[in-house]
């Protein structure tokens, strides 16, 4: 028996919430929120798979959360039994012209939860878990965490850098950063680079997730390609961080020349970085700074290059990565004032 006490009284489930599936079987959850507005909140898609998550736990059965795809019917999928949950902006017109729905309350975004009458949720088992979640004693911190943008730049300038996090994923940066021997504040500095936060982040490329990593990287660094969800992604961009800082370990001239690189790495690729090492030295520079690789890009932008008889080092032009380590590191002093 699930009993929960709400403001109004106590809501009792006699049975499982989820009465109809199988313990094992996955609750297909879909997010579709992207291009919507958000009502305030700068970060709805994140919010939103937090709270799958909890219900999750609450109601003690797997879920399995994805983003809508591109040309996916949503609510023609939720009749057809072939998703069981979709996170859905409450104003959306489609859905207040269909039948055969059940939505939850609207949540602080005005985003609803929506299943099927004839679903494996019931209209209990909905209510039950919303009011468990609201009802959690973390609520409101977790409204808070994914209300702001974190525009640090933006936080700096307008004297307000002092709200009670610098990202809502402060506490996973953390953990992950320990694990490679990074300051907090400069992994904070890549995932805002990379995703503003943003689990739902994709680029053209096909990089996913906060710290835009490609399935086949998450692949094989960790055994699957799980990047919608946080502390995975972040596991799978910190393995590649690794990885990196241990190929460039010999070649850089200090741990602030091996950041630099790994950076440089981390976004231009590593075997691209290798090459305009090789090309640096050859030239006669040292081969490990930052500095260097810079000074060789122009050389790179206008075709292939030759080293000796054989070596080729194709046409590379450069100006995003040059971007890209300075405006990382200009984060990172960001965050600082941010996070002292």
């Amino acid at each position: 028996m699930a009993v929960l006490m709400t403001v109004s009284g106590v809501l009792t489930l006699r049975r499982s919430p989820l009465i109809e599936a199988g313990k094992d079987t996955p609750v297909d959850c879909v997010i579709a929120l992207r291009g919507n507005p958000s009502h305030g909140m700068a970060l709805s898609t994140g919010f939103h798979y937090e709270l799958l998550r909890k219900a999750q736990a609450l109601l003690g059965h797997p879920f399995e959360i994805r983003l809508c795809g591109r040309e996916e019917s949503i609510l023609d999928s939720l009749k057809e039994g072939k998703i069981t949950l979709a996170v859905l902006p409450a104003g959306d017109s489609a859905l207040r012209c269909s039948n055969g729905l059940i939505c939850s309350r609207m949540f602080p975004d005005s985003a609803v939860w929506v299943v099927a009458e004839n679903g494996i949720i019931s209209s209990k088992a909905l209510k039950f878990t919303v009011l468990g979640l609201e009802g959690r004693g973390d609520w409101n911190n977790t409204i808070e965490r994914f209300t702001p943008s974190y525009e640090p730049f933006s936080r700096i300038k307008n004297r307000r850098p002092s709200w009670p996090c610098a990202s809502p994923y402060d506490e996973l940066i953390k953990t992950t950063a320990k694990g490679i021997g990074w300051d907090w504040r400069m992994l904070a500095a890549v995932v805002w680079q990379e995703s503003r936060f943003r689990i739902e982040a994709r680029s053209h490329r096909g990089a996913e997730g906060l710290m835009q990593v490609m399935p086949y990287t998450a692949r094989y660094l960790q055994g699957d390609d799980v990047l919608l969800d946080p502390e995975r992604n972040l596991e799978a961009g910190a393995s590649y961080l690794r990885r990196l800082m241990r190929l460039f370990s010999g070649d850089a001239a200090s741990e602030d020349e091996l950041m630099r690189i790994t950076l440089a790495a981390y976004n231009a690729g590593e075997g691209r970085i290798r090459e305009c090492l090789t090309l640096a030295r050859a030239k006669g520079l040292a081969g490990n700074k930052w500095d260097d690789i810079k000074a060789i890009i122009p050389d790179l932008r206008d075709g292939d290059v030759m080293i000796g008889d054989s070596v080729v080092i194709g046409t590379f032009q450069g100006y995003e990565t040059i971007a890209y380590v300075a405006r990382t590191d200009s984060l990172y002093q960001a965050f600082k004032i941010i996070a002292p």
